[in-house]
């Protein structure tokens, strides 16, 4: 697991995300992602684009659905960016990630069009 590659759509999902509230958790060698929203659908699209990166199914609780990441060396690399190194490397998905996490807007899939599902990969 440690040579997997995240797609462009993975990484803009951590990208977003580290912007957002995901918590980056434990130390460098051992360290992955902590993703917990209250609205379980969004978790669920989070958990369904990051594929291999997720760990183990989401899990409610508290009213929040959470799910963590696989240990990885790209959350080592991503933990040593400071905000503007991590603003660096957003694109228009990852901006939209980052707002949805703050509850600046709605990430709403039904409002794409067909190709552009395909390029979110959410087809």
């Amino acid at each position: 697991m440690r040579r997997l590659v995240p797609d462009p759509v993975q990484l803009q999902v951590l990208v977003g995300s580290l912007l957002g509230d995901a918590r980056s958790i434990g130390s460098s060698g051992t360290r992955r992602l902590s993703i917990a929203h209250t609205q379980d659908a969004y978790a669920r699209w989070k958990f369904d684009r990051l594929g291999a990166f997720a760990a183990g199914s989401p899990v409610q609780a508290d009213g929040r659905t959470t799910f963590t990441t696989i240990v990885h060396p790209l959350f080592d690399d991503l933990a040593l960016l400071d905000r503007a190194g991590l603003l660096r490397l957003v694109g228009p998905l990852g901006v939209a990630v980052w707002l949805t996490d703050l509850g600046r807007i709605e990430l709403r899939l039904d409002s794409f069009l067909p190709e552009q599902r395909v390029a979110l990969g959410a087809a």
